[in-house]
């Protein structure tokens, strides 16, 4: 690997940059750092400080280096981050690209190959750019404001579009379930992609529904996949679970839906008393889902999961009352 910075002057006449980022203010004399040939890193901190840092180049001619351009193909063993919101260097890949994690914000992306995420693909602001020529493969796909253009085959198994998604070919994606809309490269709504619900979003890890985002960068940096874990929780916990979390488990376990943003289902409470005692209640959705898609689940019978509820807990070894002063709820002791 061979580590160089040269001025923009000359990274514009090998790699015409001004043509492919928003550089037209910028001078000349600004130093780029372009790494020649495949290169294969441990992590790529995608910011101006940072980026000087991790090249181990000082910049002569200005505070720091614009962007970064690979001229080949770029494997990163663990993430790319981009943490400034309202600028960053740019990135320019010439070959392909394949890292753990691609989060960006403020900075201008172009890969003019193809682009293996295992985990999440992000852009989390609306300052930065993201350009993908070839095909783009992640579990998650992410924007909420961030511009992303996808010109070759698109496969994820969630994807969050927030109306600044936009690809060349629709028949060329393959996305397991959307949130939000989908564009063209003319700006214009797809029908047949996209989803005006947010459903998809349940396929999330409830940790990141909101979209946060130092937790969706940092989770990246740690490795940890945005996705909703399947199975017992406890396999994830290091600490006993509480009597509460342990209820809420037995319900799940037995298949009924927990309360949440957009879904109706079990809500519970410890109340504290001589002999403290959890209430189980069926809980409507906090913002429940309006559209009029298919695969939205039936309403469910409030009474009828109560029964359930109380069936559920009782086999598994529970005492579960209806409340003397509430019928809509119920006393759960061991």
């Amino acid at each position: 690997m061979e580590i160089t910075a040269v001025t923009l002057r000359e990274a514009d006449q090998r790699f015409r940059l001004r043509s492919l980022f928003g550089l037209d203010r910028a001078d000349d004399n600004e130093e780029v750092v372009v790494v020649s040939g495949d290169v294969t890193l441990e992590n790529l901190p995608l910011d101006f400080t940072e980026l000087d840092t991790w090249s181990g180049l000082t910049a002569t001619n200005s505070v720091s280096f614009s962007g970064l351009v690979v001229d080949g193909d770029l494997t990163v063993t663990d993430w790319i981050t981009n943490w400034e919101m309202d600028f960053g260097p740019f990135l320019l890949v010439r070959g392909d690209v394949r890292a753990k994690n691609f989060g960006t914000s403020g900075s201008e992306v172009l890969v003019e190959g193809n682009l293996e995420v295992a985990q999440t693909l992000a852009g989390i602001y609306n300052h930065g750019r993201t350009v993908i020529k070839g095909d783009t493969r992640a579990e998650v796909v992410l924007t909420e404001q961030h511009a992303f253009e996808f010109h070759g085959r698109l496969n994820a198994e969630i994807g969050v579009a927030g109306n600044f998604l936009q690809v060349a070919d629709p028949a060329k994606v393959q996305v397991g379930s959307w949130a939000g809309h989908v564009l063209d490269l003319r700006d214009q709504i797809l029908p047949n992609l996209g989803s005006r619900s947010m459903r998809a979003l349940r396929g999330l890890d409830p940790d990141f529904w909101d979209f946060d985002r130092r937790q969706v960068l940092s989770a990246m940096e740690a490795g940890r996949s945005l996705l909703r874990v399947s199975g017992p929780r406890q396999a994830k916990r290091e600490t006993p679970l509480s009597p509460e979390e342990t209820i809420r488990e037995v319900l799940r376990q037995a298949r009924y839906q927990e309360q949440d943003r957009w879904d109706d289902g079990f809500y519970t409470c410890t109340r504290e008393s001589e002999e403290p005692f959890v209430e189980v209640w069926f809980a409507e959705a906090d913002e429940p889902d309006e559209s009029d898609e298919s695969g939205a689940p039936e309403e469910l019978d409030p009474s009828a999961e109560l029964r359930g509820y109380a069936e559920a807990l009782i086999a598994a070894g529970y005492r579960a009352t209806i409340d003397p002063d509430d019928d809509e709820c119920l006393q759960v002791r061991r």
